[in-house]
C-alpha cells in the first residue's frame, strides 16, 4: 500500500492516500485499552504510517519490516532523540549511552564487555538469591489474602535482582526497591518525577564508588566504567545514562511482565489451573505472555542514509517506531492473534524479545526471575482473582503493563 510521505503535511497525524486515519501518540493515556485494535488497523490499512505527534515519525507494524530495521545498523541508527524516555538530567538528549544507543560496530565492543555476565552460567549463579527473595516476598504476601500486584510483589523482586547483578551493596537493596516502586507504581506524578531523580543520584554515587576498585569484572556496572572502547573510556554522562538505561530496563520490563502474567492468571482460572496441574507448562506461559502482551511497545531508530520502505521514501534523520507489540501479533506469522494459547506453535524466534544486535541482553535473567515467581506464586496463592471493586489501569507509552491491579484470595 502506497502512502503520502510529506512529513509537513497539513492534515490529520496519520496518512493513507487521503484516508483518514484515528490520530495515534504512544503516550496518549487514552489509547492504553484500544491499544492492540489500532495497531491490528494499522497492520491491515497502513503498515508504514506517519504521525505528527513528538514533531513526527514512522510507526512500522509489521514483523518483518520490524525485525528487518532492529537488524539493519547500517541505515537505520538506535541513538534516536524525542521518542523515548523523558530527559535523565541535563544534556542526557545529546549523549549517546554505551550498548544501547550505539551501532556497529562500536556496539559490538561494549556487548562483548557485558556479554560475559549474561551467559546462562552466569546467570544461574543467581537462582539461590531469587528463589531467597521471591519466597520471602511471597512468604510476607500469602497470608494477608490481598494485593496489589505491582507494590506488593511485581516491583519488590526484579527491581533487588538487578541490584544483586549490578554489584550493589546489599545494604542498599531496600533504597534500590523503593526506587523501583515509586518508578513503577507512583502514588502521583510527583511521586515518580522524585523516583527518577532519586535514581539517578543513586546511580551517580554507585559509579563514583566503582572507579576505585581494583577489579574490573566484579559486574556489569563496574566492566562498563573502567571500559576502554575505541581507545577512550566513556564520560560521566555517557556511563550515567548507560547505567540508568540499564538499571531501568533491567527491571521495568520484567515488573511488567509479571504483572502482564498475574492479570492473564486472574482472568483465566483454567489457564492457571492447566499450569498448577502441568508445571512444564510454565515457560510456554511464559512465552505466550511476551508474545500477546510484550513489555516493549516500541523502540525507535533514526534513518543514516535514503531508503525506501514499502514504496514510503525515508530521508536521512527521520525517525521511525518499530512497533514491537504489533509484530508480535502479525497475522502473516500468528494465527488468530489475539487469542491467549499454550499450546501454540513457535515459528523462530518471537519478536517479543527484540531482534538483531539490540536483542534483549537480559533475556535468560528475565525468564529464570519470571519462572521462579510463577512457580512461586501458583504453590502458596492457587486461587486469586481481580478485586470486584477493581479495574486494571494499563500504562501508557514504549512499556506496557498494569499500573495497579488489586487481586484477592482465600486464606
Amino acid at each position: 500500500m502506497s502512502l503520502s510521505h510529506d512529513n509537513h503535511a497539513d492534515s490529520t497525524s496519520w496518512h493513507d492516500l487521503g484516508d483518514e486515519i484515528a490520530p495515534f501518540d504512544h503516550q496518549d493515556p487514552q489509547l492504553a485499552d484500544t491499544l492492540h485494535e489500532r495497531l491490528a488497523d494499522l497492520r491491515e490499512r497502513c503498515p508504514v504510517a506517519h504521525s505528527t505527534a513528538h514533531d513526527g515519525f514512522w510507526l512500522l507494524t509489521r514483523q518483518d519490516d520490524v525485525t528487518a530495521v532492529a537488524k539493519d545498523g547500517a541505515t537505520f541508527s538506535a541513538s534516536v532523540r524525542g521518542l523515548g524516555a523523558a530527559a535523565l538530567f541535563p544534556g542526557s538528549e545529546n549523549t549517546v549511552a554505551p550498548l544501547f544507543e550505539s551501532d556497529p560496530p562500536v556496539h559490538t565492543r561494549w556487548r562483548k564487555v557485558l556479554q560475559p555476565f549474561f551467559t546462562l552460567s552466569a546467570v544461574q549463579a543467581h537462582e539461590p538469591f531469587i528463589r531467597q527473595l521471591t519466597d520471602q516476598v511471597i512468604g510476607a504476601l500469602a497470608p494477608r489474602g490481598q494485593c496489589d500486584v505491582v507494590s506488593d510483589l511485581a516491583a519488590l523482586i526484579p527491581t533487588v535482582v538487578i541490584g544483586e547483578v549490578m554489584g550493589v551493596p546489599r545494604q542498599r537493596h531496600h533504597e534500590l526497591a523503593q526506587l523501583g516502586l515509586g518508578l513503577m507504581a507512583p502514588t502521583s506524578e510527583q511521586h515518580g518525577r522524585e523516583a527518577a531523580t532519586g535514581l539517578v543520584d543513586f546511580l551517580r554515587r554507585e559509579i563514583a564508588e566503582r572507579r576505585g576498585r581494583v577489579a574490573y569484572d566484579s559486574d556489569p556496572l563496574t566492566a562498563v566504567v573502567h571500559a576502554v572502547v575505541d581507545d577512550r573510556r566513556a564520560t560521566d554522562d555517557e556511563l550515567l545514562k548507560h547505567a540508568f538505561i540499564m538499571f531501568s530496563a533491567g527491571f521495568t520490563t520484567t515488573v511488567d511482565t509479571i504483572s502482564n502474567l498475574m492479570l492473564l492468571l486472574a482472568q483465566d482460572p483454567a489457564t492457571r489451573q492447566r499450569v498448577i496441574d502441568q508445571p512444564e507448562l510454565v515457560t510456554e506461559l511464559i512465552e505466550e505472555t511476551v508474545r500477546h502482551e510484550p513489555p516493549i511497545v516500541a523502540t525507535a531508530r533514526t534513518v543514516l542514509v535514503p531508503t525506501t520502505l514499502r514504496g514510503v521514501d525515508l530521508d536521512v534523520g527521520d525517525r521511525l517506531m518499530l512497533a514491537w507489540a504489533s509484530a508480535c501479533r502479525d497475522e502473516q506469522y500468528v494465527t488468530e492473534p489475539a487469542q491467549f494459547r499454550l499450546d501454540r506453535p513457535r515459528q523462530g524466534r518471537d519478536p517479543g524479545w527484540g531482534a538483531g544486535v539490540h536483542r534483549c541482553m537480559g533475556t535468560r535473567l528475565a525468564r529464570l526471575q519470571l519462572r521462579i515467581v510463577v512457580e512461586k506464586v501458583l504453590a502458596a496463592i492457587p486461587e486469586f482473582a481481580v478485586a470486584p471493586d477493581t479495574t486494571p489501569q494499563r500504562t501508557t507509552g514504549v512499556l506496557r503493563g498494569v499500573r495497579h491491579l488489586r487481586l484477592i484470595w482465600p486464606v
